[in-house]
């Protein structure tokens, strides 16, 4: 199935008195689940469902606790996970604790397999 797209206008907030420019915006279609995964890999494999749902589970248990205790996860060749946020600016690197952290954000890096699948992936135009 490939990846769809419908046409957006949007005006440029530095130059809002020109005429809006169009843009492709990338809609999702359709949507995988946890319990969509654990069917596909019993099927290919010889572990159950349930087995699949429980590893499945545990790993990305461990895998969000790891992020909020600060380490950078590498899941194989798929992806990785890091925290990131944003901070107040402060005239003296004194004044930085981390009551100036304003926000956590979870960073996702593509891996290569990930990345040769987007480059494969077909684009259409949502009819």
């Amino acid at each position: 199935m490939p990846i769809t797209f419908n046409v957006i206008s949007r005006r440029s907030p530095l130059a809002p008195n020109e005429p809006p420019k169009f843009y492709a915006d990338i809609v999702g279609n359709g949507q995988t689940t946890f319990d969509d995964l654990a069917k596909y890999a019993s099927t290919v494999s010889t572990v159950s469902k349930a087995d699949i749902l429980a590893v499945l589970e545990s790993t990305f248990s461990k895998i969000a606790d790891d992020v909020a205790d600060g380490k950078i996860v590498y899941v194989g060749e798929y992806f990785t996970l890091q925290a990131g946020g944003s901070s107040e600016g402060k005239e003296t690197a004194e004044e930085v604790n981390a009551s100036c952290i304003t926000s956590l954000k979870t960073i996702f890096r593509p891996g290569k397999l990930i990345k040769q699948a987007m480059k494969l992936a077909e684009i259409r135009k949502k009819d």
